[in-house]
C-alpha cells in the first residue's frame, strides 16, 4: 500500500509538472505574440502625425491680371507735385492661386478687378512709390482689393497674393 500511495504522489506531481510546463508555454506565447504585434504589426503614432503634419500643397497657379486691352500691364497716371506735373506710372500685376476655379473665377471678373485697380494705381503719389515700403504698401493694397472682390463674387478670398512683376515710373 505505501507503494501505492508513493506511485499516486509520483502520478500527481508528474501531472503538477506537466500543467506548469504547458502554463508556462501559453504565457511565452502570449508575451512573444504581444511583442510582435507591438513592434511590428502596431500603427506608429509619430508617423501618423507627421503625415497629418505636412499636407501636401496644391501647386500654385499664377494668373495675369490683364487689362481689357489684353495688355499685361496698367498705366496710371498721377500728380507728382503740387504745380501738377504728371507722372506715369507702368506695373505689370500678377496673383497667385492653389486653386483652378478661382484661377477662372479671376479670369470671369477681370473688368471689376482691372476697374478697381486702376483707381487704387492713379490715387498714388510720387513720394510714395518713390520707397519701398510705399510699394509694399501699394502691393498688399492690391491683394486686398481683388482678395474683397473675390469674396464677394464667389464666397471665398481665393487668391494668397499679387506680385508686381513690372514696375516702372516715369
Amino acid at each position: 500500500m505505501a507503494e501505492e500511495a508513493a506511485e499516486s504522489e509520483g502520478k500527481k506531481s508528474s501531472k503538477l509538472v506537466m500543467i506548469l510546463i504547458i502554463l508556462i508555454a501559453v504565457l511565452l506565447l502570449a508575451v512573444g505574440g504581444g511583442a510582435a504585434w507591438y513592434f511590428f504589426l502596431r500603427e506608429d503614432p509619430a508617423a501618423t502625425q507627421t503625415v497629418e503634419a505636412e499636407p501636401k500643397k496644391k501647386e500654385a497657379i499664377y494668373v495675369k491680371v490683364r487689362t481689357m486691352g489684353g495688355k499685361p500691364y496698367f498705366i496710371a497716371n498721377f500728380s507728382s507735385d503740387k504745380f501738377g506735373a504728371q507722372r506715369f506710372l507702368q506695373i505689370f500685376v500678377e496673383a497667385r492661386t492653389r486653386d483652378q476655379g478661382v484661377a477662372d473665377a479671376l479670369k470671369k471678373h477681370m473688368p471689376l478687378v482691372v476697374h478697381s485697380l486702376t483707381t487704387l494705381f492713379s490715387t498714388q503719389t510720387l513720394a510714395d512709390m518713390q520707397t519701398a515700403e510705399g510699394k509694399e504698401r501699394l502691393r498688399q493694397e492690391a491683394t486686398d482689393k481683388i482678395k474683397e472682390i473675390m469674396q464677394n463674387e464667389i464666397g471665398e478670398p481665393g487668391i494668397e497674393e499679387v506680385y508686381f512683376t513690372n514696375f516702372v515710373m516715369q
